[in-house]
């Protein structure tokens, strides 16, 4: 039997600046689902499948995701898997690609397991795969919080700050690195420390914790002389003087308190005391050392970073917004350093589950959404026996795991997401792309995409679902208005039919009929006459989603007179067009045609995959009227 929705579609909406007609839904109605109160995403700089089970391995003595794939025999096998860490028991698990704007600029999954060199190849860099998703746009290597033309956009963090919402980055590396500064600054270039420091001190912020310290060296010893690499020299002085808002936090036994939750503060600056990172680049990395046999620098764990972070942002009763990086897996990645990519891996983990006890002690995940995941795979590590087949990472608990290393730099590779709370569903919704080996993914980009769904991007003016009609008169003092109502908008559109042609189920429906009435004086107008147009919502049904693409119309005239022309008519994405998520013309009139009172119509059409999910969808559309010169 054919699954088919049973009803789809609802007419609302919200005025416009020009003139525009409010419409509402009465049937079918569909609760919107109130957005987080709370995102904290934790990142895995450069962490893949494989650095979380290497780590796995030498902790547990299991392994969670590892594959065996030969391109040439045409299998692929995936081994029995032992989930050991928190967040390998979300609900949402999921693959996620990291491509920039430049390079490669794509992430193929047939290319991508075909050839064991392709995704070695073209990747992002922090900077760019930060930008992505903290912003949700994707820009060129280099750049932070800025599009390829040049535009700075808008993060997540900053949204958040909007709202009223507590915000803050934590980092295992410097604070004014790549990833923590995609939600502090916009810059052409990521090499400019002292500009990005700068910013992200004078931004809206409420924590900033991480290493850069200019007075200590990677072993946690003080140097007499400042290096000042990180931040500039004024911005030190700024805030070990007091002149900035935020209370500067530095000796390990300070971040302790903060930790406990002792006389917490409501801005903290952290400064960690080591140079580049906490633990990573410490002395001590020699052949045959197991991870933590090196003695480590008497500094803060990045878990108790973390729970410092949260006790300070959880003072604001509006809510939070969290970013924290294990940033030195990175760096691991980079150098090939098993042993120290291990141990940075174990650090981040701890941090996450300091985040889930933090949810469910003090918050919940009915308002808070939790997403772990990696802004890319650095070091391409796999199986000892890979190249060109790729074979699994085995070991045993306590020793280093046998793999090997085919790359020092970053790939092209799908990196895990896990998530679980408050908009883990709609984020789990854009899982739309399908790789042979790690199944469902989504994009680096729908990370801020979620919240800014949740949240919106923008403050709007607040507006009830009370039926209304706008009019915009003709600017200065002139006769007559420009006007448009519509008829039983109230009632909304319930698209019926879903008759199976093949591909797809077609529904259809009519707009209720528009009226548009120009009293405008000639002398006012002149040649001008107006222009209706109409765009749609996405429709949902619970956490799932059918994209306006998939809503096509066919215009007419109600009223037929010289000079009133119906627009064209608009094919869904399965008809081969763009359907209405874009604004597309209902009529246009002409100043032979304008005056008086014309009806319109149009003929819906809404088509959608066979395979659907079924449930009643509720979308919005909205109609605007606006006067032409």
């Amino acid at each position: 039997m054919t699954r088919r929705p049973p009803r789809w579609l609802a007419l609302a909406g919200t005025s416009t600046l020009a003139a525009a007609i409010a419409l509402t839904c009465a049937t079918p109605a569909v609760a919107d689902t109130p957005g987080p109160k709370n995102v904290i995403v934790l990142i895995g700089d450069g962490m893949g499948y494989n650095h979380i089970d290497a780590a796995s391995l030498y902790e547990h003595g299991t392994t969670y995701a590892q594959v065996a794939v030969d391109p040439q025999a045409g299998t692929i096998e995936h081994l029995p898997g032992t989930a050991s860490q928190v967040f390998q028991q979300f609900p949402v698990q999921v693959g996620m690609s990291t491509h920039s704007a430049n390079g490669r600029a794509e992430y193929d999954p047939a290319k991508a397991w075909a050839d064991f060199d392709w995704i070695a190849e073209g990747a992002t860099d922090s900077a760019a795969a930060g930008t992505a998703l903290a912003t949700g746009v994707k820009t060129n290597n280099g750049i932070l919080g800025v599009d390829p033309e040049g535009n700075a956009v808008k993060n997540v963090a900053e949204r958040a700050a909007e709202l009223d919402k507590a915000t803050g980055v934590v980092t295992s590396v410097q604070f004014s690195h790549a990833t923590p500064a995609s939600w502090g600054a916009h810059n052409a270039s990521r090499n400019d420390l002292h500009g990005i420091s700068d910013e992200m001190i004078a931004g809206p912020l409420d924590v900033i914790i991480g290493a850069g310290h200019p007075y200590f060296d990677d072993d946690h010893q003080p140097i007499e002389t400042g290096r000042f690499d990180y931040l500039s020299e004024g911005a030190w002085t700024k805030l070990t003087d007091g002149q900035t808002p935020f209370t500067l936090v530095e000796e390990t036994a300070d971040f302790e308190a903060l930790a406990a939750g002792e006389d917490v503060p409501e801005q903290v600056f952290g400064l960690v005391q080591v140079a580049s990172t906490l633990q990573q680049a410490r002395s001590g990395d020699v052949e045959g050392v197991l991870p933590f046999e090196t003695p480590q620098n008497e500094v803060p764990s990045l878990a108790t970073l973390t729970q410092g972070a949260l006790n300070v942002l959880e003072q604001d009763e509006e809510g939070l917004f969290l970013m924290v990086e294990g940033g030195a897996i990175d760096w691991t990645g980079h150098a090939n350093e098993t042993t120290r990519n291990i141990e940075e891996t174990v650090d981040f983990n701890r941090a996450v589950e300091t985040v889930v006890d933090w949810v469910e002690t003090e918050s919940s995940w009915d308002e808070t959404l939790v997403i772990v995941t990696a802004d890319h795979e650095t070091g391409y590590l796999d199986g000892s026996q890979s190249d060109p087949t790729w074979t699994p990472i085995t070991g045993a608990k306590g020793q280093l795991p046998n793999e090997k290393w085919f790359s020092g730099n970053h790939t092209n590779q799908l990196v895990p997401l896990f998530a679980k709370g408050a908009g883990s569903d709609l984020l789990a919704s854009y899982a739309t792309g399908t790789d042979p080996v790690r199944g469902a993914y989504l994009d680096n980009t729908d990370v801020a995409r979620v919240a800014f769904e949740s949240w919106g991007s923008e403050d709007a003016p607040e507006a009830g679902e009370i039926p209304l009609t706008a009019t915009v008169p003709q600017a200065g003092e002139t006769e007559g208005s420009l006007t448009m109502s519509v008829a039983d908008f109230g009632e909304g559109v319930a698209l019926g039919g879903g008759a199976n042609v093949g591909d797809r189920l077609r529904f259809g429906g009519a707009l209720p009929t528009v009226s548009v009435t120009d009293s405008r004086s000639n002398a006012a107008v002149g040649d001008g006459g107006w222009t209706v147009s109409g765009q749609a919502k996405d429709l949902t049904a619970g956490s799932q989603v059918l994209r306006a693409q998939h809503l096509g119309w066919t215009p007419g005239l109600l009223t037929t007179k010289p000079g009133v022309t119906p627009g064209s008519p608009v094919a869904s994405v399965l008809g081969g067009g763009e359907g209405l998520a874009a604004p597309a013309t209902l009529a246009t009139a002409t100043s032979d045609g304008r005056l008086g009172t014309t009806d319109l119509t149009a003929e819906l059409a809404l088509e959608v995959p066979v395979d659907t999910r079924a449930g009643d969808y509720a979308g919005a559309l909205t109609v605007s009227l606006f006067p032409v010169d």
